[in-house]
């Protein structure tokens, strides 16, 4: 993506309107920790995710979705500002003075300058002092937690990281509630509020559900209901995706009972792969998990309806990647002014006006700067500097990464590792490294 970010951030693209649609809603939905195999529509046969696949089957599915890191607060900083390279690649430290640099544009700042009300529901973990703070960061309304997790039952204290709280003021665990349904009313309540309030004003709203996250917890019985499965941490794996499927069901109807699916663009992915070992989640037939860069790690189900634009039950193979959010709802919104972008505009992909995007690369890296990778074209690059090994694969034949290129094709792995070395040589250092190890895992 090197090549297109040089244009991008010279202030030479512009996105045009297309034809004469009211801009759209927007609903952004991201899943947290979710395996790549773990939909219907990914190919997952032992529990259904009816809601989420209709989705894909009502637009858009990207068999080769990417993010811009593999693990969850840096994922999400550059999906929500469009950018990577910005000193934000890995987990926030558990009391952090950092956060998502307040001189970056997030998309909720672009939406609200271009006239739409803006929604943050659910986990942020972008910051926790008072400057990194969702209601700072563009969004009108805030409804979650501004930590990475929590339990999902009612706790009886909580803290900074864990309080559910409404644009900064703490509401208490109401007993017996469960977090996946109060994330999915806060989203309903807003979206009904404001289609009786506000007809006429185009929403965004980004719905940053913690399920399937850890900790393992269900819905009292819910789990009995999967005892096909013969892990135990699957069965509760499983009740949890399918209530997070119930949930955006159930935001996808409060969108069809207010007459708004025609005009809504709606967004499902991951933050970042399933981390196999702690959740039970599956990334077949990828390489890796959650925090490498192998495929597993990168790699989420990616998909998009808007009815209005986008022809139904596509299936997509060109690359995309997360960043390219931020330029496509900017197009979709009819801004026409300069974006700072590492993505592009997949409008005219999408809506079927373009035959498809000009080649670029895909550049990851983690934040102890020990891992790199480099997808140009059909070739990914992967390097570990802590023991020097270096990996080249075939992607369009070997998505799973099993056969290592290196030897077959050095001229090309070369090449690559130059063009990666010159990219880094473009962007800062890490600002912070992540402290969760030391911290058994919470993030």
């Amino acid at each position: 993506m090197k090549r297109f970010c040089r244009i991008a951030l010279a202030g030479m693209l512009c996105f045009p309107a297309f034809g004469k649609t009211a801009q759209p809603n927007i609903l952004l939905i991201l899943a947290d920790d979710l395996g790549y195999a773990d939909l219907g529509i990914q190919g997952c046969r032992q529990f259904k995710t009816p809601n989420i696949d209709s989705i894909a089957k009502n637009g858009v599915r990207c068999r080769q979705g990417y993010v811009s890191n593999s693990v969850c607060a840096p994922s999400r900083a550059g999906m929500l500002s469009g950018r990577i390279g910005i000193g934000f690649e890995s987990n926030l430290p558990h009391n952090s003075l950092h956060g998502l640099d307040v001189e970056v544009e997030t998309m909720a700042d672009v939406l609200k300058s271009a006239g739409y009300k803006t929604f943050c529901i659910g986990k942020w973990h972008l910051g926790y002092l008072p400057q990194f703070h969702p209601n700072q960061r563009g969004f009108d309304e805030f409804y979650g937690l501004l930590g990475g997790s929590r339990s999902y039952f009612a706790l009886k204290k909580t803290d900074q990281h864990t309080a559910i709280e409404r644009n900064g003021q703490v509401e208490p665990d109401p007993p017996g509630s469960y977090l996946t349904d109060r994330l999915t009313d806060g989203a309903i309540d807003y979206i009904e509020s404001h289609a009786k309030q506000n007809p006429d004003q185009p929403f965004f709203m980004y719905l940053s559900y913690t399920a399937p996250h850890g900790p393992m917890h269900a819905k009292p019985g819910a789990a009995e209901k999967f005892t096909k499965i013969k892990n135990k941490k699957r069965q509760i794996y499983a009740a949890m995706v399918t209530a997070l499927d119930e949930g955006v069901g159930k935001v996808l109807q409060t969108l069809e009972k207010n007459g708004l699916t025609q005009n809504t663009l709606v967004v499902f992915m991951s933050d970042n792969g399933g981390p196999t070992d702690h959740n039970a989640s599956s990334n077949k037939p990828l390489k890796g998990k959650k925090g490498t860069l192998w495929e597993g790690g990168v790699r989420v189900p990616f998909m998009m309806q808007w009815p209005a634009k986008i022809p139904a039950r596509q299936e997509l193979d060109e690359p995309v990647v997360s960043l390219d959010l931020l330029p496509t709802f900017g197009s979709a919104a009819g801004i026409r002014h300069p974006l700072k972008t590492d993505g592009i505009n997949l409008m005219p992909l999408f809506s079927g006006a373009g035959k498809g995007t000009a080649a670029r690369d895909f550049y990851w890296r983690r934040g102890d700067k020990r891992s790199c990778a480099l997808r140009a074209g059909r070739f990914k690059w992967v390097e570990s500097r802590g023991t020097s090994e270096q990996w080249l694969f075939d992607l369009e034949a070997d998505m799973g990464e099993k056969n290592n290129l290196l030897g077959q094709f050095p001229e090309v792995a070369e090449k690559m590792e130059k063009k990666y070395s010159q990219w880094e040589a473009s962007i800062p250092d890490p600002a912070f490294r992540s402290d969760w190890k030391a911290k058994k895992g919470k993030k």
